[in-house]
């Protein structure tokens, strides 16, 4: 029980850290034409506010869907020590992804580059699930789980187009493709299925950049129409 309740306060410090940082890169202000850096508290809260409500989505969608499939996940930052295939290509630390990537996005002189994808997770089978003949966790499981998250953001990007919210919309589909990117969580999406992969990011990737597109609908149509298109490409050309 304390085992417990220490890896769930780990998780809860985890995600906090998580909320924070990526808040402090969303508010950041760079001016190039005379080098400076500026947060202004307000876009700060706001921007707190925005990503509490998006790890909130994406972690929590996570969790429910492997509770259905009688599995925990144990959220973690993003980060790796393998850098290539051989047992021995490994870092003698973990590489902390998620701070280097949204720092170096932040440093690019244009609206829209943020990286705010810094969350991967661990996954292992429940007791209730580790009883049955067939417990292993497979590729599927693991897949299902992954792709909850970008699509809980898409979802709630479409229904915060409704409230005008136009802002909170770009950065869920942002977020959303950033974390289909073959990358933690997204390599784990591609590693179960590169169809469903490819037909997430390419949908993800449309929804984004149709946001100025003032009919949620149309938007919604559109993207899925050339996401069904693209993927079908795909496996006509590459998996068939």
């Amino acid at each position: 029980m304390i085992e417990n309740k220490k890896e769930l306060l780990t998780e809860i410090v985890v995600i906090l850290i998580a909320i924070v940082f990526m808040a402090f890169i969303l508010s950041l202000d760079i001016k190039w034409v005379l080098p400076t850096i500026n947060i202004e508290l307000k876009n700060f809260f706001l921007m707190l506010l925005y990503t509490f409500i998006m790890f909130a989505v994406f972690v929590g969608s996570q969790k429910l869907v492997a509770y259905a499939l009688d599995c925990k996940t144990t959220t973690k930052l993003l980060s790796f020590r393998r850098y290539w295939f051989r047992p021995q290509d490994v870092l003698p630390f973990e590489f902390p992804v998620w701070f280097l990537l949204p720092l170096l996005f932040a440093l690019i002189p244009l609206k829209g580059f943020e990286w705010p994808a810094i969350l991967n997770f661990d996954v292992e089978p429940k007791t209730t699930r580790v009883k049955r003949r067939w417990h292993d966790i497979t590729e599927s499981d693991v897949g299902k789980i992954a792709i909850a998250g970008p699509l809980a953001l898409m979802v709630l990007g479409i229904i915060a187009r409704f409230f005008g919210t136009n802002d909170f919309t770009f950065y869920c589909l942002l977020f959303a493709f950033i974390a289909l990117i073959p990358i933690g969580l997204g390599f784990k999406l591609l590693n179960s299925s590169r169809i469903l992969w490819f037909f997430s990011i390419i949908f993800a990737l449309a929804m984004l950049l149709l946001t100025q597109v003032q009919n949620t609908f149309a938007v919604v149509l559109t993207a899925l129409i050339f996401a069904i298109l693209a993927t079908l490409a795909y496996y006509i050309l590459y998996e068939k």
